[in-house]
């Protein structure tokens, strides 16, 4: 038989419709060709020092998808797949712009300041065509494996027309053995590189581009994005005394810290599924434990912003009760404000009435970066309820790096983690 199929999904952060066509059995041959077209809108976000969510850059995907897949023995099969999708990443202007009403004397521009460098530099379209292919070997005895070992290999060329060039490859292995009374043990690992075929437009930034990048599979005991080479921005602080120049705050929380992904991950996984009784097993229930380990790493230093701040003072002699102020921006590294106001393009007759604003100032960092691994360890259940496979988890971080986010709990749908 044939599939059709179509879906819609919506949420505050994701949306998207898509539909496909798969014959299984084409020419009467044990040959399988499908096709797929999709819309999808993305908006990443992040959180700020006080938990809540603020929603950062847009990527709105439009393409579509053809596959040619068949068996070459009993175990091994290969698939081949071309894909056309045109990528655009956005951002807000009235949030992330400078003079996004245009009625300055110069056109809108995205403000690093506001939004990152890293993220101004990312902004526009950009032409995806390409061509893959994938060799998998299985052997295990079904979906709830509890014997045999399936490995998967998997390449994709991008540059055939388009605007982007780069090669991805990945690799699968998972095994399984059932053990006495009951207990059955894995062990999977799985990696994955990004090899650029093209410079960056830019000197300081990355040839491989945000929405191309590894994110890593998620690693229980941390968030969904929660590894890897990530931009923080720490506040600055006004000095000793309050007219000398700012200081970062290093205990503080971050002000944001933004995911930028990776040109190379790997994840390797030792779980031990407990045996049940017949009552738990009718139910679907799978109890487990295990051990993560993993990082997202690779990836080029992005030019960062390092903004310590503005400083307010009078508008020079004035004989008002509440005279003018103005606002020196940015303020110079290593000066205090009274400093800058003194300086020759500055001279203002009244330097001493400077101060420095607490709040204003920040300094961004290069976090996560690094193949050191990540470790976390924990229990979970797989659940085959009615909705279909689900999976609950408590796991506990034990090795991070600065500027990980962990998280305690996780939900997952779907028939292999």
């Amino acid at each position: 038989g044939q599939i059709l199929q179509a879906g819609v999904n919506y949420s505050r952060y994701s949306k998207g419709v898509q539909a496909g066509f798969t014959e299984p059995y084409l020419f009467d041959k044990n040959i399988l060709l499908g096709g797929e077209l999709y819309y999808r809108d993305y908006n990443s976000f992040v959180y700020d020092e006080n938990d809540n969510r603020d929603e950062t850059y847009g990527q709105q995907s439009i393409g579509g998808v053809v596959r040619l897949g068949f068996p070459v023995t009993e175990y091994v099969t290969f698939g081949t797949r071309y894909s056309l999708v045109q990528d655009d990443i956005s951002l807000d202007e009235d949030i992330y712009f400078t003079d996004p009403d245009g009625d300055g004397p110069l056109p809108a521009f995205c403000d690093p300041l506001k939004a990152g460098r890293y993220l101004c530099d990312e902004l526009g379209k950009n032409l995806t065509s390409a061509i893959g292919y994938t060799v998998a070997y299985d052997n295990t005895n079904g979906i709830r494996a509890t014997r045999g070992h399936r490995l998967v290999a998997s390449q994709d060329f991008a540059g055939l027309g388009g605007d982007v060039k780069y090669l991805r490859t990945r690799l699968d292995a998972t095994k399984y053995w059932g053990l006495p009374a009951g207990f059955v043990l894995s062990i999977h690992g799985e990696g994955g590189y990004i090899h650029p075929l093209e410079d960056a437009e830019n000197p300081g930034q990355e040839a491989v581009r945000l929405t191309d990048r590894f994110f890593g599979p998620t690693m229980r005991g941390f968030d969904i994005r929660g590894i890897g080479p990530r931009v923080v921005r720490l506040p600055y602080v006004a000095g000793d005394p309050v007219t000398g120049p700012p200081v970062v705050d290093e205990e503080a929380d971050f002000i944001f810290s933004d995911a930028l992904g990776g040109r190379a991950y790997y994840m390797g996984r030792l779980e031990v599924e407990f045996p049940t009784s017949s009552a738990l097993r009718s139910l679907g229930l799978r109890p487990s434990a295990f051990v993560d380990v993993g990082s997202v790493f690779k990836l080029k230093q992005p030019e960062l912003v390092n903004f310590p701040g503005t400083c307010t003072g009078a508008d020079g002699p004035d004989t008002d009760t509440t005279p003018d102020t103005i606002t020196l921006n940015p303020l110079v590294d290593g000066q205090t404000c009274a400093q800058r106001a003194a300086a020759p393009d500055i001279a203002h007759p009244n330097p001493a009435s400077f101060v420095y604003n607490s709040g204003t100032g920040f300094t961004e960092r290069f976090l996560g970066n690094s193949a050191k691994p990540r470790l976390s360890v924990g229990v979970g259940v797989n659940w085959v309820s009615p909705f279909g496979p689900l999976r609950i988890d408590i796991a506990k971080a034990l090795i991070t790096q600065e500027g990980d986010e962990t998280k305690l709990f996780s939900f997952n749908v779907g028939t292999q983690f």
